[in-house]
């Protein structure tokens, strides 16, 4: 009886749900806003579709769910401990996901320091594994959601949209990356809003390169 009561209680502990993810610098962020102002009355893209806000477009590194608080201090301690080397990237090509069959996802690819920045997240993966995240099974691929669709179908596989997209958006100019952060993600029925928890190594994270 007591186990039963414990594993009821430890289901109520007040909980975050939290990400890794890298932030882009504003220039960044407004180029993509500007991309999906051109998506947005793009056949196939007019309706069924809902848009990344341009305050929340991130690179997630690693998506940890309910995390209770009282282990955000030792989850913050050991994140710390991670060196980030400086990496520099371009958004370069758009992609949709899956790759096969009706996308759920519109994305935008990195380009760059994939090596370092792979490395980064499997040091982060072994990070929380002790706070019961599971270890993912897919190769990490970075990019950027820009939209979701809201139900899938075949109007919305990367063959249909290839012919409607213009590659030639992109690539974004360089940027740097020195840092990533922990971020709390509130569901709502506007969206997800996302809370800056803390910065790692704690440095100015971003600078647009010239």
């Amino acid at each position: 009886m007591i186990s039963l009561i414990s594993r009821a209680f430890a289901h109520t502990l007040p909980s975050m749900r939290l990400f890794t993810a890298l932030t882009l610098p504003p220039p960044i962020r407004q180029r993509l806003e500007e991309i999906q102002t051109i998506f947005r009355p793009l056949p196939h893209l007019q309706s069924g579709v809902s848009w990344t806000r341009p305050e929340n477009l991130h690179v997630t590194l690693k998506f940890l769910g309910d995390i209770e608080d009282q282990h955000l201090a030792n989850l913050t301690t050991g994140l710390g401990k991670i060196e980030v080397p400086p990496m520099t990237f371009t958004v370069s090509r758009f992609l949709c996901l899956p790759h096969h069959g009706p996308a759920r996802v519109l994305a935008a690819a990195l380009s760059g320091d994939i090596a370092p920045l792979a490395r980064l997240f499997a040091q982060i993966d072994a990070t929380v594994r002790p706070l019961g995240v599971r270890r993912e099974a897919r190769d990490y691929k970075p990019h950027i959601s820009l939209a979701r669709f809201k139900n899938p179908s075949n109007r919305h596989t990367s063959q249909v949209l290839a012919r409607v997209i213009d590659p030639f958006l992109l690539p974004t100019a360089p940027f740097s990356i020195e840092s990533f952060e922990l971020f709390e993600s509130k569901l709502t029925p506007e969206g997800p809003v996302y809370r800056n928890i803390s910065s790692f190594p704690g440095c100015p994270p971003l600078t647009l390169r010239q």
